[in-house]
């Protein structure tokens, strides 16, 4: 079952749960420091985590980020207001520090349409949810038409404090809209008032820039997307941002994903620059040295093995003959004074380096070759198939899995200990007959090393 923990700011940081593998964020983030501390929820590694049973299929190669704001590690934090409140507050807000602009001037156009758009926003608000009907009492004047006939300071701290607030309980949110209308509005306060429009201008074309062929071609959006360019926002006056607004907002939601993230496997300096200590003789070997001595004893061991020679003619080879060339190697390179162990290997090479056959595939450049895990997983999945079993079964089947390639071997008792008894203690016996639990245990140290 997927388990999920909903926080504001309690889990952000300073916590330590390895087996998360998926962080969703739901508000923006203003500090680049504090975006970085909670996408770390989510780095650490398998290694790190403590109960293998939470996690998806046993193992964690990898986490997800959804991301419902478009935070930005690049985007400077004086580029926005305050975003920590939501951004239907924001856009408010925005609004009322705009119409300040506007009190000695209040049947000019453009005041008109600022008041026009924050009526709207009222309109918004459910006034049938209970939070709303407790509150109406106080508010409901920001409803009627006398409210806005002529606009003082105090009515403006009124609608900032009593009414905007509420908002947040607006249902069925569009955020790509409401972000880039944010962003509108926040330039047209900040021409309004003189203020350094560069970033703002940048951040709307960049929107612009990256919508879909379908909407920039349509006839009737094409002109509000030219309008886009820095040297066109530079000049457009509040009525031509208006008509952008609500010609592209819309739109927003199209646009196309960019890759903000990069996947970067990248060799641990520190440990390479270690030793590796030698048990039998007490020896300590620097790592790269170690390196060599690994990858020569490995090309002197496979130059004539019959699967490595099968490989480079191009032959077909069956899982059973990666599994030989597998244990060759683990009894070869295990029992030398080398001392090669999974724990060396993943020092050395790659933290993802844990069996011999991935150590061939990159000593020999085989990018082809399948690794010990590969071969498990496919054995597996081919003596499922083969057993008409149910749900439940199978779903147990794949935590036995799970537990083997950690184990590389399995004992019948090994199905009755974390973290197979997270299926109930009695979960064998209910499951799987005596035979079938026998066929397992068989079946798996077949796969061996």
């Amino acid at each position: 079952m997927p388990r999920i923990a909903i926080s504001v700011d309690m889990l952000d940081t300073g916590i330590d749960v390895p087996e998360v593998v998926n962080l969703v964020f739901m508000k923006p983030v203003q500090s680049p420091i504090k975006l970085q501390q909670m996408i770390g929820r989510g780095t650490r590694s398998q290694a790190a985590c403590r109960n293998l049973a939470l996690l998806p299929n046993f193992e964690k190669k990898d986490f997800l980020i959804i991301d419902f704001w478009e935070n930005n590690f690049s985007r400077d934090a004086k580029e926005v207001v305050d975003q920590s409140a939501p951004v239907l507050v924001t856009i408010f807000n925005t609004r009322l520090k705009l119409l300040e602009t506007y009190l000695n001037d209040q049947q000019n156009p453009d005041c008109q349409q600022v008041i026009a758009d924050l009526r709207g926003q009222i309109r918004q608000i459910p006034t049938d949810s209970f939070t709303i009907r407790k509150h109406m009492p106080e508010i409901e004047e920001a409803w009627t038409d006398a409210f806005w006939e002529y606009l003082i300071p105090s009515k403006i701290e009124f609608l900032k404090l009593k009414v905007a607030p509420h908002l947040r309980l607006v249902p069925g949110v569009d955020v790509a809209a409401a972000t880039f209308i944010s962003k509108v509005e926040r330039l047209k306060l900040l021409q309004r008032t003189g203020g350094d429009t560069s970033q703002a201008i940048q951040s709307i074309a960049e929107d612009a820039a990256i919508l879909p062929d379908f909407v920039v071609s349509d006839p009737k959006l094409k002109p509000h997307v030219q309008k886009c360019f820095p040297e066109e926002l530079t000049k457009a006056s509040p009525s031509e941002l208006t008509a952008l607004r609500d010609a592209l907002a819309p739109q927003m939601k199209y646009k196309r994903r960019l890759d903000t993230f990069l996947e970067l496997d990248l060799v641990d300096s520190i440990a390479i620059s270690g030793y590796i200590l030698l048990t039998k003789s007490g020896e300590k070997m620097y790592v790269a040295e170690y390196r060599r001595l690994v990858e020569q004893r490995i090309l002197e061991l496979v130059a004539n093995h019959p699967t490595i020679k099968a490989i480079q003619q191009g032959q077909n080879i069956d899982d059973w003959q990666l599994l030989e060339l597998e244990r060759t190697l683990t009894r070869e390179l295990g029992e030398s004074d080398l001392e090669v162990t999974p724990e060396h290997l993943k020092k050395v090479f790659s933290p993802d380096t844990d069996s011999f056959l991935d150590l061939v595939r990159h000593v020999l450049d085989l990018t082809y070759l399948p690794d010990y895990k590969d071969v498990v997983t496919r054995q597996f999945e081919s003596y499922i198939t083969q057993h008409n079993y149910n749900a439940d079964q199978i779903r147990f089947l794949r935590a036995v899995q799970s537990v083997f390639l950690q184990k590389r071997h399995l004992e019948t008792a090994d199905l009755y200990e974390p973290p197979l008894d997270m299926f109930g203690a009695d979960a064998v016996d209910r499951w799987f007959t005596e035979k079938e639990i026998t066929d397992v245990v068989s079946f798996a140290n077949r796969l061996s090393v």
